[in-house]
């Protein structure tokens, strides 16, 4: 299997975490849809990560398609996410409002990035924050414990935690001005793991013109 995409993606470190965790090899094709559009668009035509091209050719777009794809070949007993009943809603809910959250920090970026200070719509980021803020206080009041569901880690961690890295990354802000504890614990057991260390982003990886 191939995984496009640079670690630098939340999306794309899901992914990769979760064929670290599953022990499934991998090489990876650590393109930027800003660098290499033309390259990523005969992969993806949405020219959007991650991508997994199967051994037999065949292309899997978007990473909770991936994951959910990865999740049944592993099987139902040791699969990251449950297959069925209250506990994959109350999952998949987890996973909603992390992804939901990661959308938001990333138009953030996208927004400051794309436009010189000036241009920059103050009032549109201040409505991307606020519901960054409420994901995470969302996220915040449901974590009772180490991990989210069980003792064990699931996508729901691996998702959680992969925010809490972009937003150290791109957004530090919005974690110094609100305090999020059991998160910030979290994600610091959650990034000593190896399958997490194995997935972090290189310096070459990082959206052009950013620090």
């Amino acid at each position: 299997m191939i995984l496009v995409g640079q670690y630098d993606s939340p999306f794309v470190r899901c992914v990769a975490i979760t064929l670290h965790l599953y022990g499934m090899p991998f090489t990876r094709n650590a393109i930027s849809v800003f660098g290499d559009a033309a390259e990523m668009a005969s992969i993806n035509p949405l020219v959007r990560i991650p991508s997994l091209v199967l051994d037999d050719g065949e292309v899997l777009v978007e990473s909770g398609a991936i994951l959910d794809y990865l999740d049944e070949g592993f099987g139902p007993a040791r699969a990251l996410t449950p297959r069925s009943g209250p506990e994959r809603r109350h999952m998949l809910q987890v996973m909603a409002v992390a992804t939901g959250s990661i959308d938001k920090a990333g138009a953030t970026v996208y927004e400051r990035h794309f436009h010189a200070a000036a241009a920059v719509n103050q009032e549109w980021v201040a409505r991307l924050k606020g519901q960054l803020g409420g994901g995470l206080a969302w996220l915040e009041e449901r974590l009772d414990g180490d991990l989210f569901f069980d003792g064990k880690i699931s996508q729901a961690d691996i998702t959680t935690a992969v925010l809490l890295g972009y937003l150290r990354v791109r957004l530090p802000e919005v974690l110094a001005e609100r305090s999020y504890p059991r998160l910030e614990r979290h994600s610091q057991r959650c990034e000593a793991m190896e399958a997490f260390i194995a997935a972090k982003p290189s310096p070459d990886e990082m959206m052009p013109g950013s620090s």
